[in-house]
């Protein structure tokens, strides 16, 4: 015993003496690191706000990790709030609120009211993205309580009162909503881009009521400032604004000029709900120039883009409500382990008091018997101890278990569309790195979109219930046809994208080919009815250039895209491919999804086809 507490001591000795010399060194580096921490944000910030690009995922995670081991916890919630900026902005909803709340815990924890308000815009902006209207006035009447403790001039208060318009005019209320507005824009000192967007708000509020005169006005207004200084978002919000007011006016030549220019910086997932409005307005304009069939396209495209708006803002508003549940029904489950553990040691603490009682009562009968009757009683109680132990322990294996089973299944539901059983676009946003191309593998990528030819016809013909049954067949045939390692992923409606990864070119076509055939040839049918379905089908490898990086694996899908319209085009039922690219000068990536068709045309890009005369008639 006196062997082992001298051990201690000298331990402890040893661990104080390290703690006394290590303390200098290692304050002067955590207020080093410390204080670069807001300048690092800053700059993450605004490279967030210009391209809100997932690859800034990682370096804001990296500063919110420093942020933390410094204990800078003001830098730590603002790179939450950005990095749920990001994960929000690709409709990644759930991941947002869950990153919402954390920023919020820390923000309550510091009672900084600045902090609070910036994540409560940033919990509302989500609220409204959700069409949950009543929780972000909710949000609002806190923020209002908070503001007053603001400075009067503040950027803050700007950006209240732009969320309480945006409310206003997501409800119809454009009349409130234009009395916030000009009671902000008459508010002195207010930095540059908060009046841009200011402006772009009330532009939007006049356009709605039908003042496209006044539209312009602030239109002109926001073109007086340093365009090359604006976002990219900012940039695009004004080409919609413009091109919505050239329609209301009458100009529709303009309107489609100006939308066409805006289509072609939205191809990115990041900008669907801008790209919809831009195809809305080209549809609109077609239609009054009386050239129905472009009408009828862009139609079309507004038609599939608002689908997948849709279908994603369903699908995250299910994963909220149950990711919510989940959380309620695991913070129960713990609740009662902590009882049940607390139950046990309370009962232990009873034991042991009954022994030591017993021993002091046998002491004074007679010290032999109270030394034998105290250590036979001692070995009892240490294996009763060590089976309650044991108990419990497997009691809180089984219980963690429980839960990893549970978070296991909640991430299947996450990945997975809930209609068709496959993945969906947060399964590609979060797993694309596992599929591309890496040096173990000696093939690339094939990257191929799949349309249903004429599945309105089978839902106005046959019903939604028969389309429904037609999604899942066709995905059952798929799943049928393709390698064990190929993905399909739900693209939006019935366009689905299929990942084939370490494939040459021939063989995916070989493949395509099949699957096509199989579809042709396959029975599907809704209460004994055959309903005929062909597809259409568009790839293009990634990397296009064999050694060489010319796209990222979103351009590479937006070239597919183009292969798809392509067989669309020329009849339907048939794959378009795009298998090599030989370039005598050097070509930027936008340069060649826009003039792919071009290209295709002088031989720069090498397209197949199951149908020859595709090919022939885009090289002749």
């Amino acid at each position: 015993m006196i062997k082992y507490t001298s051990q201690l001591i000298a331990l402890f000795l040893f661990f104080f003496c390290f703690e006394s010399s290590s303390k200098t060194p290692a304050s002067k580096f955590q207020t080093k690191s410390f204080a670069e921490l807001p300048a690092k944000l800053e700059v993450y910030k605004k490279a967030v706000l210009a391209t809100y690009d997932l690859k800034l995922l990682p370096n804001l995670k990296a500063l919110e990790q420093e942020a933390a081991s410094v204990n800078n916890a003001k830098v730590q919630a603002e790179a939450l709030l950005l990095v749920a900026l990001l994960k929000h902005r690709y409709g990644d909803y759930k991941e947002s609120l869950t990153l919402n709340q954390q920023a919020l815990d820390i923000a309550v924890e510091l009672a900084d009211p600045a902090l609070l308000i910036s994540v409560y815009l940033s919990i509302v902006h989500l609220e409204v993205s959700l069409e949950r209207f009543k929780q972000a006035s909710e949000k609002m009447d806190k923020i209002t309580l908070l503001v007053n403790q603001l400075p009067k001039v503040s950027i803050l208060r700007a950006k209240v009162c732009l969320w309480k318009a945006r409310i206003y005019f997501s409800k119809g209320s454009y009349l409130q909503a234009l009395y916030v507005l000009d009671d902000a824009l008459d508010k002195p000192n207010m930095s540059k881009s908060i009046y841009i967007e200011l402006l772009i708000e009330k532009a939007k509020v006049k356009l709605e009521m039908g003042e496209h005169i006044a539209a312009q006005d602030l239109i002109d207004q926001i073109s007086q400032y340093n365009s090359d200084s604006q976002f990219h978002h900012t940039k695009l919000m004004v080409k919609v604004l413009q091109a919505k007011t050239y329609l209301q006016a009458g100009l529709f030549a303009k309107a489609i000029l100006t939308a066409q220019d805006g289509l072609q910086s939205t191809f990115h997932t990041r900008f669907l709900e801008e790209q919809a409005q831009l195809q809305h307005t080209l549809a609109a304009s077609f239609a009054q120039i009386q050239d129905y069939q472009w009408a009828h396209l862009y139609l079309k495209r507004y038609a599939f883009t608002q689908k997948a708006l849709d279908l994603q803002k369903r699908n995250n508003k299910l994963l909220q409500l149950e990711a919510r549940f989940d959380f309620d029904q695991q913070r129960q489950q713990l609740s009662l382990l902590e009882k049940d553990n607390a139950l046990k040691e309370q009962q232990i603490t009873q034991q042991m008091q009954a022994i030591e009682n017993t021993a002091l009562l046998q002491q004074r009968v007679i010290l032999l018997v109270v030394l034998f009757f105290t250590l036979l009683f001692f070995i009892y109680w240490r294996w009763q101890n060590k089976r309650t132990l044991k108990m419990l322990e497997q009691q809180v294996a089984q219980r963690t278990q429980e839960l990893a089973i549970r978070n296991k299944q909640l991430q299947a539901l996450s990945y997975t569309d809930s209609l068709t059983g496959a993945y969906n676009r947060h399964f590609l946003f979060t797993h694309i790195d596992e599929y591309l191309p890496t040096e173990m593998m000696t093939e690339s990528t094939i990257m191929c979109l799949i349309d249903i030819d004429f599945f309105k016809r089978v839902n106005d013909t046959y019903g939604h219930s028969a389309g429904d049954t037609v999604l899942k067949s066709f995905v059952t045939v798929l799943k049928q046809t393709i390698r064990q390692n190929d993905v399909i992923i739900r693209w939006g409606g019935e366009e689905f994208l299929l990942l084939m990864p370490n494939i040459s070119r021939d063989a995916a076509a070989e493949i395509l080919e099949r699957i096509r055939a199989n579809i042709e040839s396959f029975e599907f049918k809704d209460n004994n009815k055959r309903i005929p379905v062909t597809a259409s089908f568009g790839f293009t490898p990634f990397p296009l250039q064999r050694n060489s990086a010319l796209l990222d694996w979103e351009q590479t899908i937006e070239l597919a895209d183009l292969c798809l319209y392509l067989a669309k085009n020329g009849g339907r039922n048939a794959w378009v491919g795009i298998t090599e690219a030989k370039f005598d000068k050097a070509f930027k990536a936008e340069d060649i999804v826009n003039n792919a068709k071009q290209l295709i045309e002088q031989g720069n890009l090498k397209a197949i086809s199951n149908r020859e005369e595709f090919v022939n008639t885009m090289i002749n």
